[in-house]
Order: structure tokens, then C-alpha cells, then sequence
């Protein structure tokens, strides 16, 4: 198969091809390694491939949905034996003892895992620019970063190495990258994907994995494929009436669409992005919703102080556990600032102070359950910014602390991290352009448990705005000879 063809479809086509016999799981892991070896020393996306792997994907498709089909997962432990670093020195070595739920249920729909790509540390920053493996550079201009931090796997899904690829999102880490490198990036309501074998939802409720793809459908497959509790999971959400893939045939009918560009934590929205937000919201009235700027009234300021607190008890927690596994001290020697400052802020809180933030964390869900209960769908950028040049954000700078820590955050996060929060469903769609021909991403929320909503929405603005037509300049077709 030429990388032209194997490019040009997503991958539900390539499943197709798979099924119907006329390519292997072998040769679409040729064409995955060619993919790395054109594109990855200018990206810096894809830390490794498993040759045991590969040479297992063999001559005949696997099960459905996807017929054996490679693809790329984050480095965070998600299948037993394989690394997970977390992008970090401190964890070098280290390999997950088990498999996670969700990746139990990809591979047993036809997926398997041959490789993995770039974080940043411990998924804290939002700028892949690890100390194990540097910076991820951005498909559309090299210059510039893929945000995180699921970095490497967005990278790697918009230069077409693979149609689609796991990474995981506790503040925006699927949909900020997803927004600077012009792919789909959907973070599943809270329990919509099970976080066995920890928790239903890791990092206190904030947390899940599921996939950085390129085209709805594949989106809703893979919904399809991974959602789902498993034995053990403390809480079950309903299940949808039918199934996304064929949800997303159905248009919506007219929506109340609140459209929202007034930055919450006040760091100013560039001013193509704003431009860009609008032009949707033009765009939705056209196709018949009702769009009205509006959006959700909170105390930004103790949401903010709570996430420092959520986020720091996490950390110090999982650090501390990971140190006594690796028998590693915690310190300079082995983290970056970033993740120190984190750190140490965790190890000064006390167990009331992290009740009454999450408490904090109630009443705002209640909040924004209130306002989605007026408005179906909210439209809001996914970052206040388009792509910055690397090293604007350096995670391992001297003098952090939690507050520089989230002020860098800021014009990635502002308008993300408070629905992993809240466990409502929010998209990243790809839907403006900046003139210099970056990608800015727009954000889509809906009520808890209306992932479908999103999705059939974003099945009409797929159609509309053709995303997938769009290729960056460092692209595995524009790199090779076959």
C-alpha cells in the first residue's frame, strides 16, 4: 500500500480494506514505520516502535470493529509490559503491571498496540517538552509546539502517521492539542470511559483516556468500542439509546446554542481566534440553530484555587506511590520545575483543604449543569491562543511554583480544565485557520451524559468545513516517494 493511499483514508476506511482482504495488518505496520521514519526526526511525536508487536500483526484481519488495525498509545501505562515514562527521567523504566479497561476493549475490537508517542511530565503542562525526550514539534509549523499532553499523539494523527490515537485528558490534555494541531479531540463525559483498574474516573473525577482522531466517525466507532463500565466500577452511566456511529447519521435538530468568548480567567483571547468562534456561530445560525452569547456565571478565582488543589494532591499522591515503586528519591535531579512545584504544593495541603476544594468543584458542576440545562450545546475556543513557539511555555524553568505553574496554563486551559470538573462531554473541532495557516480549534459542551449530541453535531460541521481536505506541511505524503 503507498503512503498516499494508506493517508488518504481514516480509520474506519482502513478497517474496511482490512475486512474486505485487499490490505494486511502487516502492511498498514509498514506503513505506519514509513510514516515515522518520513516524518518523526522533524516532529519528534513517536518515542518508539515494538517490534514484537509488529511482526504479530500478521496476514489476516483481526476482529471487528477495526480487522487488526495498528495504531500509537501515550506514554502512560495503558497495556501490561509495555513502558509507560510519563515523559519523565524520573520514571524512566518503568512498565505498566496491567492492562487498563479501556485498552482491554480496543484491542479486543480489532486494534493493536505497536508504538508510543510524547507527553509532557506527568501530563501536567500543557507544552510537550519532556526531560526523557525534549520537544514535539508542531506538523503545521515546526517552529511552534502541539500544546499537551497528549502532544506526541496529535502530531502524529495530523501528519497522518496513524488515522487516530490514544491519549488521555485531566484539564484538556486531549483537546488542547487536538485544537493546535487541527485534528478531532473529544473528552467523554466523566464515567463514560471506565478508569479500571483505578478508580471510574482517575485523578479524583477529572481524568479519562479515549482517542485524537481526524474524522467524526472514527470518533464515534471508537466511542462505541471503548465506552462501557466493567466489573468493580463503583458507577454506571446510562448508556445512549442507540449506538454513536449511527447517532451521528441523524442531524440535530434546531439547537439553543450558547456562543461564549469572554476569557474566564481574563487572559486575552487572540484576536483570530475570537474571529474564528464567531464565524461558527454565524455559520450554526445558518444551518438553523438559535445562537445567543451567553455563557456560564462562577467564581472563577475559587474554581482556579480548587484545581490547584485537586491537581496538587493528585500529584504528590501518585509521585509518592511511583517513588516507593522505583525506589527513586522525588527531587530536582529527576522532574522537571513544573512537576516539583506541583509537587511540592500537594505534599503542603491536608486533607480538609482538599474536602472543601472539591466541594468547590460541586457547586460549580451544579452551576454549569444549570446553564446546559438552558442552552443544549456551549461554543467556546479550545485555547486562547494559536500554537506559541516552543519553549514560550518551558515547563522546566527555574523559579515555579503551583501559581506560575498555572498562569502557563492559562491560555491553553482557560476554557477546558473546568469540564473535567464538571464530567461534561466537550469536543475540539478544527474549524479555524489563522493567516499564517494554523489550526485553531473550537469547543463544543454539551449536558452530561449528551456525548451523541456532540458528535451528530460534529458530523454537520465535518461536512461543512471539510477539515479533513487540509494537510500540514510536515505530512507523510509530502515527505516520501511512494
Amino acid at each position: 500500500m503507498k503512503l498516499t493511499e494508506y493517508a488518504a483514508q481514516d480509520g474506519l476506511g482502513l478497517a474496511e480494506l482490512l475486512r474486505n482482504r485487499e490490505v494486511t495488518p502487516r502492511e498498514l505496520g509498514d506503513c505506519i514505520l514509513s510514516g515515522i521514519a518520513a516524518v518523526n526526526p522533524q516532529l519528534n511525536a513517536v518515542i518508539e516502535t515494538y517490534a514484537d508487536a509488529i511482526e504479530a500483526l500478521g496476514d489476516v484481519p483481526g476482529p471487528a470493529p477495526f480487522h487488526g488495525m495498528p495504531t500509537l498509545t501515550k506514554d502512560f501505562p495503558i497495556e501490561a509490559g509495555r513502558p509507560g515514562e510519563f515523559g519523565s527521567v524520573f520514571a524512566k523504566g518503568f512498565t505498566s503491571g496491567g492492562d487498563d479497561a479501556f485498552w482491554v476493549k480496543l484491542r479486543s475490537g480489532g486494534l493493536a498496540n505497536i508504538g508510543r508517542t510524547t507527553t509532557s511530565e506527568f501530563g501536567i503542562a500543557a507544552a510537550t517538552e519532556s526531560s526523557l525526550y525534549g520537544a514535539t514539534r508542531n506538523p503545521w509549523d515546526t517552529s511552534r509546539g502541539v500544546s499537551g499532553s497528549s502532544g506526541g499523539a496529535a502530531a502524529a494523527v495530523a501528519a497522518g502517521i496513524v488515522p487516530f490515537a490514544q491519549g488521555g485528558d485531566g484539564g484538556g490534555s486531549i483537546r488542547t492539542p487536538a485544537a493546535f494541531c487541527g485534528v478531532v479531540g473529544l473528552k467523554p463525559s466523566r464515567g463514560r470511559i471506565s478508569g479500571a483498574p483505578e478508580s471510574n474516573a482517575p485523578m479524583l473525577g477529572l481524568a479519562t483516556s479515549f482517542m485524537l482522531t481526524r474524522s467524526i466517525r472514527d470518533t464515534a466507532a471508537l466511542l462505541d468500542l471503548g465506552s462501557g463500565a466493567v466489573p468493580g466500577d463503583s458507577y454506571e452511566i446510562a448508556h445512549p439509546t442507540t449506538s454513536y456511529s449511527k447517532a451521528i447519521a441523524a442531524p440535530p435538530k434546531a439547537l439553543r446554542i450558547a456562543l461564549c468568548t469572554t476569557s474566564w480567567s481574563g487572559y486575552p483571547l487572540d484576536a483570530e481566534v475570537k474571529a474564528a468562534v464567531l464565524e461558527v456561530g454565524k455559520r450554526l445560525e445558518q444551518l438553523g440553530h438559535k445562537v445567543v452569547e451567553a455563557g456560564p456565571t462562577f467564581d472563577y478565582e475559587r474554581y482556579l484555587a480548587a484545581q490547584k488543589v485537586i491537581w496538587a494532591a493528585s500529584t504528590a499522591q501518585s509521585l509518592d506511590e511511583l517513588a516507593s515503586l522505583l525506589r527513586r528519591p522525588v527531587d530536582e535531579a529527576h522532574l522537571q520545575q513544573t512537576t516539583l512545584a506541583v509537587y511540592r504544593h500537594g505534599r503542603t495541603l491536608n486533607a480538609a483543604s482538599l474536602i472543601a476544594a472539591l466541594a468547590v468543584y460541586d457547586k460549580i458542576t451544579r452551576t454549569i449543569g444549570e446553564f446546559l440545562a438552558i442552552h443544549d450545546v456551549l461554543v467556546t475556543p479550545t485555547c486562547a491562543i494559536s500554537p506559541d513557539l516552543l519553549g514560550t511555555h518551558n515547563p522546566d524553568r527555574p523559579g515555579s511554583d503551583i501559581d506560575t505553574v498555572f498562569a502557563d496554563l492559562a491560555p491553553k486551559e482557560t476554557f477546558s480544565a473546568l469540564f473535567n470538573g464538571t464530567g461534561s462531554p466537550a469536543i475540539s473541532l478544527p474549524l479555524g485557520w489563522t493567516q499564517n495557516g494554523l489550526p485553531i480549534g473550537v469547543q463544543f459542551v454539551a449536558a452530561f451524559g449528551r456525548d451523541d449530541l456532540l458528535l451528530r453535531l460534529g458530523a454537520v460541521l465535518e461536512a461543512e468545513y471539510a477539515w479533513q481536505r487540509r494537510k500540514p506541511p510536515t505530512h507523510i505524503t509530502q515527505h516520501c516517494l511512494n
